[in-house]
């Protein structure tokens, strides 16, 4: 009525992602391990399950959870920090950065497209070989029209769906019946990312493509960053592409690793086993172990300490799907996640 005030209650998918929030913060959902099912929490919340999905769509945008091919899990809060709103040394280029010298008046251009990404990449943002993926090209030139840096960046599918902006633009270029280009910039996805939650960290791996001859183009330097958000899930994989020449790459400048943060293993998705966890591990993976389901998980974990997933999987003979799966469930939850089977997952109070 004229004159009446309403008060808006929040959408009920919102209710739901915020008391399971609060399970997570409370401890009575543990990371590490499933949520109950879509089917028990939309039966314990009377709603549909649309309604579920949403929330746990919110969860996840909020760096809460995780999806894999054993269900929705909990991930586990970390100390990390969000990097500036872009890496460049030159604010007004934004994402990708630029790795020349601050003196330099250069011009930015960039296209988003689909195409697989170097192997490198694939392997970085465990992705199939030979996929295509949403992929944004941009190139810094001078004021005459040389080109002074290329770059190539690939985005895991889970960056697509935490970053709503993201989202949209590999919709339009879906949807766009024009040749490979969106005509998109992506300037701002550094701060997409911190509106969303993510505490990004890059580490760069620097290679020397040497003339083979008198004709072949001069040397160039090629940087290679990938960058993980703080649950140590790999996110986008850049290459950037520098005349020797022009390069101005000072590690702290840079930014390949943030401040107090340890630089990771190259191997992606690698990471380091206290001795406590080994000797368990060991323990479980045993070849006379009972509970031959827990002895599996023991050996993935100890396969992937050094080893990619998907390397992990091919010594094991399991899915790369299988075996990343429990990687991330002892990333995010140790010892504990392991123990817990998927299809346990405790109803929310």
């Amino acid at each position: 009525m004229p004159g009446q005030r309403t008060t808006r209650r929040p959408a009920a998918y919102l209710d739901i992602a915020n008391d399971l929030g609060e399970g997570i913060r409370a401890g009575r959902l543990p990371a590490g391990q499933n949520l109950p099912s879509e089917r028990r929490l939309a039966a314990a919340y009377g709603v549909n399950r649309q309604t579920v999905r949403s929330a746990l769509q919110h969860l996840r945008a909020q760096g809460c959870v995780a999806v894999d091919r054993l269900g929705t899990y909990v991930l586990a809060e970390r100390d990390g920090r969000a990097v500036r709103p872009s890496l460049s040394r030159v604010p007004a280029h934004g994402f990708p950065g630029s790795l020349l010298g601050t003196a330099r008046a250069v011009d930015g251009r960039g296209r988003l497209l689909r195409r697989p990404p170097e192997p490198w990449a694939a392997a970085a943002l465990e992705l199939p070989a030979g996929r295509a993926a949403l992929t944004y090209e941009h190139r810094l030139q001078d004021p005459d029209g040389r080109p002074l840096q290329d770059a190539a960046c690939w985005f895991a599918p889970a960056l697509v769906m935490l970053l709503p902006q993201l989202g949209r633009a590999a919709f339009a270029l879906d949807e766009s019946r024009e040749e490979e280009d969106a005509g998109a910039r992506l300037g701002d996805l550094y701060v997409w990312a911190a509106m969303a939650g993510l505490r990004l960290r890059a580490a760069d791996t620097v290679h020397l493509a040497r003339a083979a001859g008198p004709r072949t183009p001069p040397a160039r330097l090629e940087v290679r960053r990938t960058v993980a958000d703080q649950h140590g899930r790999p996110l986008v994989g850049t290459v950037f592409r520098i005349g020797d020449e022009d390069v101005e790459l000072r590690y702290a400048d840079s930014q390949a690793i943030l401040a107090g943060e340890r630089p990771p293993r190259p191997t992606a998705g690698a990471y380091r086993i206290g001795e406590p966890d080994r000797a368990v591990l060991h323990s479980w993976a045993s070849p006379n172990a009972p509970d031959r389901g827990l002895a599996l998980r023991a050996r993935i974990v100890l396969a992937c300490e050094r080893a990619s997933a998907t390397e992990a999987a091919r010594r094991l003979g399991h899915s790369a799907e299988l075996v990343a799966a429990w990687r991330d469930r002892y990333r995010a939850g140790g010892l504990l996640a392991l123990e817990s089977s998927p299809r346990g997952a405790r109803q929310p109070h």
